[in-house]
């Protein structure tokens, strides 16, 4: 690969983020089409069911692509048993001559069929440098764990105050930052299958869990952690759930009347097998992976988020920082976060910071997540 071929891929690979949050559960792809140096076409993903990069991409081409390269996030699938029509044998129909790959699928009905079939075809297919194949892989990180790992990609997201609180004396609530910042969480939430909270942010901020103020966010799992069921009846989770679904994982020492009220109320319970008193959270991102949930956005408070770092089961986590302290005694301190940081943005004052665990199966480059990169250029023109 010369460097105007890292550019064009590093430019499929940014139309890719564009998708995010929309095509759960695939994977959001980029593709340009170049003929003679000149982009001719080019596309991403479009929301689940409807097409895919290249036949996009191929479609809103100024010209023919006959002969035309085609650079793509992902490799091009060639499996008939999905909803939409497989893309190698569209590119082999369109006459493409060289396909610049940015990783490989790692579906096992795709993980290299799609490359043999386009080389079958006579097509030339050269693959990333390993730098950028590290980049491609880290654009779709929730996807390749739900299918290598079969567990959903987990983030935790928290606010925290200057100097380190999260909450005010006891655990009482306070606001710490911004409307903006407020907007931003919840753009993160319309990009999430699913989004969790312990019994104690149940008991202290009683939160509905949802995307609001999000165009065409789709409807979230909501998910509580409760080894003992002791969820108020009347808290906005409880009493909206009969509209927007809430399922509450619960150990099996947990009380079998607060199941039963919660059942009778609409919420779904789901009892895990006990693990030195708790039950596992390995178990519930299984039961979540049943329920094809690609990303799970985690709220933690800090005794959830300590247990979480404890068995290194966050693959990443954002943190928004307050320019403001809480000066209250025996105010609630944040965990520690000990993950390399990606970068950081200013929000109207506030400081969001991206971490990625090196420990993650799914740690593949340094560089930013999709939704990190997203939301610096949703700010920077905003």
């Amino acid at each position: 690969m010369n460097d105007r071929d890292q550019y064009l891929l590093r430019h499929a690979m940014r139309l890719a983020i564009n998708g995010r949050g929309s095509t759960e559960p695939n994977p959001s792809v980029g593709c340009v089409i170049v003929k003679s140096d000149r982009v001719i076409g080019e596309g991403f993903t479009a929301p689940f069911g409807g097409p895919h990069a290249e036949p996009r991409a191929l479609a809103s081409c100024i010209e023919s692509p006959n002969g035309a390269t085609a650079f793509a996030s992902l490799e091009p699938c060639c499996h008939a048993n999905k909803k939409t029509p497989p893309c190698a044998p569209r590119l082999i129909e369109a006459k493409i001559a060289r396909v610049v790959v940015g990783c490989l699928d790692p579906n096992p009905d795709v993980d290299g069929k799609g490359v043999a079939m386009l080389r079958g075809a006579g097509i030339i297919v050269d693959r990333a440098t390993p730098e950028l194949e590290a980049e491609a892989k880290q654009l779709i990180a929730p996807f390749i764990k739900r299918v290598i790992q079969r567990q959903p990609y987990v983030t935790m997201k928290w606010a925290e105050s200057s100097n380190g609180k999260v909450a005010g004396a006891m655990g009482r609530r306070v606001r710490i930052t911004s409307d903006a910042s407020d907007r931003v969480v919840h753009q993160l939430r319309a990009r999430c299958d699913a989004i969790a909270v312990g019994t104690n942010t149940v008991l202290a901020d009683d939160p509905l869990l949802t995307a609001r103020g999000v165009e065409g966010s789709r409807p979230l799992l909501r998910v509580v952690l409760s080894n003992t069921l002791n969820i108020p009846l009347t808290s906005k989770l409880v009493t909206s759930a009969r509209e927007h679904p809430v399922v509450v994982y619960c150990s099996e020492s947990a009380s079998f009347e607060n199941a039963k009220q919660l059942r009778d109320s609409g919420v779904e319970v789901v009892v895990l097998p006990n693990h030195d008193s708790h039950f596992s959270f390995a178990d519930v991102l299984s039961d979540l992976h049943r329920r094809s949930v690609t990303h799970l956005l985690v709220e933690p408070g800090p005794t959830l988020a300590r247990y979480m770092f404890g068995r290194s089961q966050a693959d990443r986590v954002w943190v928004f920082r307050s320019p403001k302290p809480i000066e209250e005694g025996n105010a609630t301190a944040a965990p520690n976060v000990e993950y390399p940081s990606t970068g950081s943005i200013e929000i109207a004052g506030d400081v969001l910071t991206e971490y990625l665990n090196p420990q993650s199966l799914v740690f593949f480059s340094p560089h930013p997540s999709a939704d990190f990169v997203l939301t610096c250029e949703q700010l920077n023109s905003s």
